[in-house]
């Protein structure tokens, strides 16, 4: 039988021990990946975001978090491997989408209410509050404020 474990890429990797509160970068979701500030003194080079994000390299990766809604599918593809920089980018795209009405239509009212505050922040504080409050309440919203990345584990054995 083949050897079916993975390790994650440093840079992704959640230090379980340490209840995942030490991770090498730290990146608030809220924002395009290469505004990420690392939480150790020598900043991410583009060359540790090209690096394979799990070792074996695969050419899919599937992300799950019980912070998202099951809907909200994570699917990292690359036909060369898929990359550090590969899984930041399509986290960050993910919860930039807009969140459909089926999806605001199941959450409570007191959801409603905390989504909302979170969402006239975010256009308050934006460059551009027009743009930002007519591209509606985006799945990064649904987060309220956890928003800053802890890292991933693997649940392969």
């Amino acid at each position: 039988m083949p050897d079916t474990r993975v390790t994650l890429n440093r840079i992704l990797s959640c230090n379980q021990a340490g209840g995942c509160s030490e991770v090498p970068l730290r990146w608030d979701i809220r924002y395009a990946p290469h505004h990420g500030a690392p939480t150790f003194d020598a900043a991410i080079s583009p060359s540790e975001l090209m690096q394979p994000a799990v070792d074996p390299p695969v050419k899919s990766l599937h992300i799950v978090s019980s912070l998202v809604l099951a809907t909200w599918t994570i699917t990292v593809t690359n036909p060369s491997g898929v990359m550090v920089q590969d899984v930041l980018v399509n986290i960050h795209a993910t919860l930039q989408k807009p969140i459909i009405h089926d999806e605001w239509d199941n959450l409570s009212a007191e959801q409603h209410t905390s989504i909302q505050r979170i969402f006239y922040d975010w256009c308050y504080t934006s460059k551009d509050y027009g743009c930002t409050y007519s591209s509606g309440v985006r799945r990064i919203d649904c987060l309220l404020s956890t928003t800053v990345f802890s890292g991933l584990v693997t649940d392969v054995p």
